[in-house]
């Protein structure tokens, strides 16, 4: 070959790097976005109750962070233990699934303060039974 030729081919290819560069972003639109559906599917987020609960008050109430299966009772007697809405005679065998699922033996049953005194010893009751080491009741902290 002759040595004009290579010189040709070295020209040749500095001409096609001035070529503007066409960039295409619709692939990397669309992976951006399945990440996002996939974080957002992924994500634990915070349970908490998902009924109104006007808590009674207490000077010697203590914060309880976590390790605990909540128990709520609302002023019309219905009872929410975990998501799960359940009757009196259904909260020893929910409480005992969420026991377990929660590896605890700690339960805080967080009743409105209107619900009747009887009520809420039927459920401590049940949550005894169904193997609770511990079972408070949720107040909020009265200034003093």
């Amino acid at each position: 070959m002759p040595a004009g030729s290579n010189a040709m081919k070295f020209l040749h290819r500095r001409r096609q790097e001035h070529r503007p560069i066409d960039l295409n972003v619709i692939p990397l639109i669309d992976v951006v976005f399945f990440l996002l559906i996939f974080y957002v599917i992924s994500t634990a987020f915070v349970q908490e109750t998902a009924v109104t609960i006007q808590r009674p008050a207490s000077s010697q109430a203590t914060v309880i962070s976590s390790g605990f299966v909540p128990v709520a009772i609302v002023k019309s007697g219905a009872i929410q233990v975990g998501p799960q809405v359940v009757d009196v005679a259904g909260v020893s065998a929910a409480v005992r699934a969420a026991l377990a699922a929660g590896n605890t033996g700690k339960v805080v049953v967080i009743p409105d303060r209107e619900v009747p005194t009887g009520l809420l010893l039927q459920v401590m009751d049940a949550c005894s039974a169904a193997g609770a080491a511990s079972v408070d009741v949720a107040a909020t902290k009265a200034g003093g």
